[in-house]
């Protein structure tokens, strides 16, 4: 998302630059914002893809440190900074969204309706970490306890070759 901004301020000056100049000075104009684009593109791109996540997990938020993870092994970190709950961390490999489990009628998944590649519990103050193997594709990581997951305790997590 940042990169779009980034490029739609450059779009912006250049479409300034363009007024009412010569040819020589828009077509100069034009190779230096296509450059610059590229150049904010590819540092968008450019950073490897992780193989370990920092998962945050308070009373009723769920936060991963990054979206995509690399194929293979891949190690979460889990640190549950809430002061009076527990938590249990579960990646499910799944095609549906994270807001659309299946879920029993307390608000927790149906865990036995997808695909689990692992499950860590959390006592509240602790960190632990969860190592799985992760084949590409997309994944949802989630709190299933006493409707954590209906709460909003989940986050999509892509796997990237």
């Amino acid at each position: 998302m940042e990169a779009i901004a980034w490029i739609a301020a450059v779009i912006a000056c250049v479409t300034v630059c363009l007024i009412d100049k010569g040819p020589v000075f828009k077509w100069a104009t034009i190779a230096s914002v296509a450059v610059a684009v590229l150049a904010i593109i590819g540092a968008q791109f450019s950073g490897e893809v992780p193989s370990e996540i920092n998962a945050s997990l308070k009373s009723t938020e769920l936060a991963l440190s990054s979206a995509v993870a690399k194929a293979g092994g891949v190690t979460f970190h889990i640190s549950n900074h809430s002061t009076d709950t527990k938590h249990n961390f579960v990646v499910y490999k799944t095609d549906l969204a994270g807001d659309k489990l299946p879920m029993d009628n307390k608000g927790d998944v149906i865990g036995a309706q997808l695909t689990k590649v692992g499950e860590m519990e959390v006592d509240k103050g602790n960190s632990r970490d969860l190592k799985v193997d992760l084949t590409p594709g997309h994944y949802v990581a989630v709190s299933n306890l006493d409707g954590q997951y209906k709460a909003g305790m989940h986050v999509d997590l892509t796997v990237m070759p």
